[in-house]
C-alpha cells in the first residue's frame, strides 16, 4: 500500500513537471507597452554631466522558447516602436550671452535576446535576459541671442549605437495560448562624437519597464 501511494505521488510530480515544461514552448509573437527612462552622459561639454527624458512607448517581438525539464531557454528579436527622448538642456554662452539649446533623443531601437529561464510551476516562468541592442542617436541644437534664432547655429547630428542589456521578467500563463510578461532591462550604449570639430560625447543608456501580451502558436 505504501509503495502503491509513492509510485501514485511520483506519477503526479512526473506529469506536473512535463506539464510546467511545456507550458511556453514553441514559437510565439509579443506586443506590449512599457515606461522608458532614457539618459544621455554628456563629457567634454559645457557642462558636463546627464540629461534624461521619460516616455511611455509600445514594444514589439518574436521569441522561440524549448523547455528542458523545469529549465527553459528562450531567445527572440524585439523592437521599440517609435523613438524616445533621451535628455534635454539649456546653457548660458558667457562670451556672448546667448542660449544654447541641445535635444537628444533615441530611436530605431531593436535587438536579438537570449533568456534564460526556470519554470516554476505550470503557470509561471520566472528569467533573465540578456541583449545586443543597436540604436540610433541624435542631437539637434539652436542657438538664440536675445531670444532670436542666430542662423547658421542650428543643425543636427546622428550616429550608431551599439549596446548591451540585461534584465529579469516572469512569464505567467493566461490561457494555452495566450500569456502575459511582466520585465525590466537596462541597456548601456556605447560612446559617440557626433561631430568632427568638436570633442564631446554622448554616452545614452535605457531603462525599459513594462508588461506585454504573447501569442503562442
Amino acid at each position: 500500500m505504501i509503495k502503491s501511494r509513492f509510485f501514485i505521488a511520483a506519477s503526479f510530480a512526473a506529469i506536473s513537471t512535463v506539464s510546467a515544461a511545456g507550458t511556453f514552448d514553441g514559437p510565439s509573437i509579443q506586443a506590449g507597452i512599457g515606461f522608458n527612462a532614457a539618459q544621455t552622459t554628456l563629457k567634454d561639454y559645457s557642462p558636463d554631466g546627464k540629461v534624461s527624458d521619460t516616455k511611455a512607448v509600445g514594444n514589439l517581438s518574436l521569441n522561440y522558447s524549448k523547455s528542458y525539464g523545469a529549465f527553459n531557454m528562450a531567445g527572440g528579436v524585439f523592437t521599440m516602436l517609435g523613438s524616445q527622448k533621451s535628455g534635454s538642456l539649456r546653457s548660458f554662452s558667457v562670451d556672448t550671452g546667448g542660449i544654447w539649446s541641445d535635444e537628444f533623443k533615441l530611436s530605431n531601437v531593436w535587438g536579438i535576446s537570449i533568456e534564460p529561464g526556470y519554470n516554476l510551476n505550470d503557470s509561471v516562468q520566472a528569467y533573465t535576459k540578456f541583449s545586443i541592442v543597436r540604436a540610433t542617436g541624435k542631437n539637434t541644437f539652436d542657438y538664440t541671442l536675445d531670444s532670436t534664432p542666430v542662423a547658421g547655429d542650428a543643425g543636427s547630428a546622428s550616429m550608431k549605437h551599439n549596446g548591451t542589456g540585461f534584465g529579469v521578467g516572469v512569464k505567467f500563463k493566461i490561457t494555452n495560448e495566450l500569456y502575459g510578461t511582466v520585465e525590466i532591462e537596462k541597456i548601456n550604449f556605447n560612446t559617440k562624437s557626433y561631430y568632427t570639430d568638436v570633442t564631446e560625447t554622448y554616452k545614452p543608456s535605457l531603462v525599459k519597464a513594462g508588461v506585454s501580451i504573447g501569442y503562442k502558436f
